[in-house]
């Protein structure tokens, strides 16, 4: 008698409907594909040039502490080396003008897990949270995960528009609904690149003390700004400990070290340590400690500055390619980040010309509508310029160019 196979659907949970598929891992499986036959042109990713970061030191890096450090191949403590959290502090004193202890620092698995983290500490199914509109898709789909109502609310080129975040509060509030909390990337925003205002950061927490809510901050992109701006991180200008932080050396470091942090209240952080020991064990050690030694030893800064040399070179060639060869195309012009958002023609649809751009001109960009929380932007498509081979960014542009010739 042949055995039968079980039905999987109906051993799954019931919080399994809530997570979508991230349409970045859909395109870059797509790219991998095409990759094996074809040259691709890639404005997909949101990672750094790889030939920017020091892997060869690195490397050495991690031969020594293998053969000298017998605690790079066991467990750290759950919320990171204690060492570690020390040099982390230090490093938002000295670069961010924010004044902490490491108490108030958990080690996270990039800044990724931190989003995760917060989610599971902060958020219960009917809350409701705003976000930028349009935001990091990844946020999105893991805070709907846990049941929680999000709500966009819009930005310009000087982030979001406080003025009507705080009207959205005040409707919240007429009909009997409170906020739990507003997540934010005010530096470079991802996927628009554009990085808020002092007078906006100012107003939102003014906003946020008035009407008793937390402010998310995810500084991702902090460390990458390419023009002479004086702005400020919302943590250093918070009065009232009411932001909440979230740190990452992936976009200085490399991706795949996975490190990053929450600076947050000791109410929180004790939580977020109980939450994660169960969880994940620890941070990657090997990672944590190659990070120590590039903050212990001031190599942040060199590695930092190789990097905006480049992704400014490369932000000023995109900016240009889209002027040049996509002229009265509405796109931003980022002063920080890794990203520019397009807006095709209105009667054009982003996912569907993605594909054919990828299929017919092997270039590969992000559809941008699933950053959208309310289904607009379905003609927007974001553009990663830290990534791509700078001697090909033009021509991926013209090829955007051509495919739209032959679509409008």
């Amino acid at each position: 008698m042949p055995l039968l196979k079980p039905d999987y659907n109906k051993f799954l949970s019931s919080r399994i409907n809530f997570i979508e598929p991230s349409p970045i891992r859909d395109v870059v499986a797509k790219i991998a594909a095409k990759s094996r036959t074809t040259r691709v042109i890639s404005f997909a990713a949101g990672d750094p040039d790889p030939d920017v970061i020091p892997r060869e030191l690195y490397g050495e890096m991690a031969r020594e502490l293998f053969a000298k450090e017998k605690k790079s191949v066991i467990y750290s403590p759950a919320d990171g080396l204690p060492e570690l959290k020390e040099e982390i502090t230090v490093f938002m004193r000295e670069h961010e003008g924010i004044n902490t202890e490491p108490g108030r620092i958990v080690v996270t698995i990039g800044g990724s897990q931190a989003i995760d983290v917060l989610g599971r500490l902060l958020l219960d199914p009917g809350d409701i949270v705003v976000v930028e509109n349009p935001s990091y898709v990844n946020t999105i789909l893991v805070w709907r995960h846990y049941g929680v109502t999000v709500i966009g609310a819009p930005i310009d080129e000087e982030g979001i528009i406080t003025e009507n975040l705080e009207e959205t509060v005040k409707k919240l509030y007429s009909e009997g609904e409170k906020l739990k909390l507003v997540y934010t990337i005010p530096t470079g925003q991802n996927p628009s690149g554009v990085t808020m205002s002092m007078e906006r950061r100012k107003h939102l927490l003014e906003i946020a003390s008035k009407y008793d809510f937390l402010v998310v901050e995810d500084a991702a992109y902090n460390h990458l700004v390419y023009e002479q701006v004086s702005i400020k991180p919302l943590k250093a200008l918070d009065s009232e400990d009411r932001v909440i932080y979230i740190g990452s050396f992936s976009k200085i470091f490399g991706t795949g070290l996975r490190v990053g942090w929450i600076e947050a209240p000791q109410e929180i952080v004790v939580k977020a340590r109980n939450a994660l020991g169960p969880m994940t064990m620890c941070p990657p050690v090997i990672s944590q400690y190659i990070v120590l030694n590039i903050l212990r030893n001031r190599l942040y800064k060199p590695i930092r500055e190789k990097a905006i040399a480049e992704y400014k070179a490369k932000r000023d060639l995109m900016v240009s390619s889209i002027e040049k060869h996509l002229p009265g195309l509405k796109h931003t012009k980022p002063i920080a980040g890794m990203f520019v958002l397009l807006w095709l023609p209105s009667n054009i649809n982003g996912v569907a010309f993605a594909e054919q751009l990828l299929e017919k001109y092997n270039v590969a960009v992000v559809p941008a509508a699933s950053f959208y929380t309310d289904g607009s932007g379905r003609n927007v498509i974001r553009l990663n310029f830290s990534m791509a081979e700078k001697e090909l960014i033009e021509e991926g542009v013209r090829r955007i160019g051509m495919l739209l010739k032959e679509t409008t």
